[in-house]
């Protein structure tokens, strides 16, 4: 009855894990999301740091007919977090998107996902100016930090009001 689209769901994440500034290797991570109205339980994957401390993950395209129902809205939960040892269910990432495509500023974020386990978890707001009904805020919970980015916010901020 309705046509089925392709909902980029979670871009590839390419990242490192550290403590201290010192590259963490052989620690399993887990990758989880649900689409709002469409899942009800979140789908994990998983992936172990490599000798540097560097890990990736690949994208992941959902295929439903979802946003093609009346009154649908594409919402997307995501969570990048440790998922054994000593910082289990410790957030690398976490996060909620909307839309049908990835958002840019997100996927900027996912290709550069460096992470140290000693910085304390923040939320930061990310302002989506390019949403196609207007200007959109998401909030970033995450270890990690991406330093000429959140300058960027910082205007945009500044731009749209806090």
């Amino acid at each position: 009855m309705f046509k089925k689209v392709d909902v980029e769901v979670f871009p590839e994440v390419v990242g490192s894990l550290a403590h201290d500034s010192k590259p963490l290797a052989g620690i399993k991570l887990k990758r989880g999301y649900k689409y709002s109205g469409v899942m009800e339980d979140i789908e994990w994957d998983y992936t172990t740091t490599d000798d540097e401390g560097k890990f990736s993950f690949p994208e992941i395209i959902y295929r439903t007919n979802h946003p093609n129902k009346p009154f649908a809205e594409t919402r997307v939960a995501q969570a990048i977090k440790v998922a054994e040892g000593d910082y289990t269910d410790t957030f690398l990432w976490s996060t909620v998107t909307r839309g049908e495509k990835h958002i840019s500023y997100l996927v900027e974020r996912l290709a550069q996902l460096d992470c140290d386990l000693a910085n304390e978890a923040i939320s930061q707001e990310i302002i989506d100016e390019e949403f196609p009904s207007g200007v959109v805020r998401y909030q970033v919970f995450s270890i990690c930090s991406w330093p000429e980015l959140e300058k960027l916010e910082i205007e945009k901020q500044k731009k749209f009001g806090e």
